[in-house]
């Protein structure tokens, strides 16, 4: 299935207006990812600048620190209809993305250090 830091494409629902969005997965086994923004308006977030690390990029974007839950369905139909997963996310922002993450106010610590052990340093 997907690895921590694997990009896949979604049709997400719950962002307004409705379409399809790159997510990043911070924990396959209990299916949670991170939305890519292409601006930050949204926070906590990392930088992913496009070249050299992120070729599948369309421009620089945003890396939103915030769990969104994915259904298998969801995973599997994303890699059916887009050939698999789009690219990576540089395993160098590992740190940043661990240190990020265990910021995160709503989240319990069993969940953020769950996070954090699938990513690298």
């Amino acid at each position: 299935m997907l690895d921590a830091l694997d990009v896949i494409l979604i049709f997400d629902g719950l962002i307004e207006p409705p379409h399809p969005k790159l997510v990043v997965c911070v924990e396959p086994q209990e299916g949670w990812f991170y939305r890519i923004n292409s601006r930050p308006f949204l926070r906590p977030c990392i930088p992913l600048v496009r070249l050299p690390d992120h070729p599948w990029l369309d421009h620089d974007s945003f890396l939103h620190i915030d769990i969104l839950m994915l259904d298998d369905y969801i995973v599997e139909e994303s890699l059916r209809r887009h050939n698999g997963i789009i690219g990576k996310v540089s395993p160098a922002l590992g740190r940043d993305i661990k240190r990020q993450t265990l910021n995160i106010r709503y989240a319990s610590l069993e969940d953020k250090q769950k996070i954090c052990a699938t990513l690298p340093d």
